[in-house]
């Protein structure tokens, strides 16, 4: 609507104030009006404008539809100049609420003009519409216009280049994100294949036990092992030393998991050792349990293997049915 021009006595403000630039060359400014003296005095007084070295380029609606149109086209408007009344009393408000609710542009600074405040009171409009400033055209110098887009320039800078940290931070956190799910992916693939590893190990050890049920003159063995992993350390073996004895031992290597699953298997190559000794007599080691776990000790400590073995093992004399047994810290002690 019409309105009073501008005082041209005044000359429009000349800003430098800032040295760094930017990639763009000018700051766009949308001036809504359906006066085209407005657009022309506007477009004066501002155009020698500069901010951070920067110039003003202005694109011009006659009323709310072209605006729209425009906003569209341009979604890097910095600044517009928008009156109230123009096809309709509230053109300009419902512009407004177009930009910030279907647009969902909270970046553009939005400077209301009007030439009849009556239709518009400031302080209601301040309150319901999200504008970042009020002028009456009466009371707009070239000056206060200049210093008004300068101040809604400042503001629109602030929240574009918080907006770019914002989607920077986005970007780093969902290439953090995926890097993550890839480093997982990956780390779930290592434990699949450690799995899958340890499955076999374990029906490798289990092989190494001794059949479920055995009997040998007479006296009946049997046991049950239930790991609390795929592999452990847990064991028991029983076997013929020869027509008349038998040797058994129940151990406990110390840790859980593959590494101590190793370690009975250490265990089983040395009682297979000392009994095939016994058999080619060269030593009767494996008939005597103290003499037995005596030499266990002595090549764990020579080893160097890092872990210990609790362990009971015992000889039956099935002739005699006597039991000859040493325990080496085997706890809860075995039921005889």
């Amino acid at each position: 609507m019409s309105a009073t021009p501008l005082d041209e006595e005044e000359t429009p403000l000349l800003w430098a104030d800032d040295e760094i630039g930017a990639p763009e060359q000018f700051w766009r400014v949308l001036i809504v009006d359906d006066e085209p003296a407005v657009h022309e005095v506007s477009s004066l007084v501002l155009n020698s404008l500069r901010f951070r070295e920067r110039r003003l380029s202005f694109l011009n609606a006659y009323d709310g539809a072209q605006a729209r149109r425009l906003l569209a086209d341009y979604p890097d408007i910095a600044v517009i100049l928008l009156d109230v009344v123009m096809e309709t009393d509230d053109a300009g408000l419902q512009l407004v609420r177009h930009i910030r609710e279907e647009l969902g542009n909270d970046l553009v600074r939005i400077i209301l003009r009007t030439g009849q405040a009556g239709l518009a009171p400031e302080r209601l409009v301040i309150l319901d519409y999200d504008i970042n400033d009020y002028k009456e055209k009466t009371d707009l110098t070239a000056q206060k216009l200049s210093t008004a887009v300068v101040a809604a320039l400042r503001g629109y800078l602030a929240l574009t280049e918080l907006a770019d940290l914002n989607r920077a931070l986005e970007d780093k956190v969902a290439q953090r994100t995926q890097e993550l799910v890839q480093a997982n992916a990956r780390l779930q693939q290592s434990l699949n294949a450690l799995e899958q590893g340890e499955r076999a190990g374990r029906q490798v050890q289990f092989k190494l036990l001794p059949q479920p049920e055995w009997t040998h003159a007479g006296f009946h063995f049997s046991h049950l092992l239930m790991p609390s992993e795929f592999m452990s350390g847990d064991f028991v073996d029983y076997f013929a030393i020869d027509d008349d004895r038998v040797g058994f031992y129940i151990a406990d290597v110390s840790g859980h998991g593959v590494a101590s699953a190793f370690v009975t298997v250490y265990l089983k190559r040395f009682i297979a050792t000392a009994l095939d000794s016994q058999r080619h007599a060269q030593s009767s080691a494996i008939a005597d349990p103290a003499l037995l776990l005596g030499q266990l000790n002595h090549e764990l400590l020579r080893d160097r293997i890092g872990k210990h073995i609790a362990i009971f093992y015992g000889v039956i004399d099935t002739r005699l049915s006597t039991l000859h047994y040493a325990n080496a810290g085997a706890t809860p002690f075995p039921l005889l």
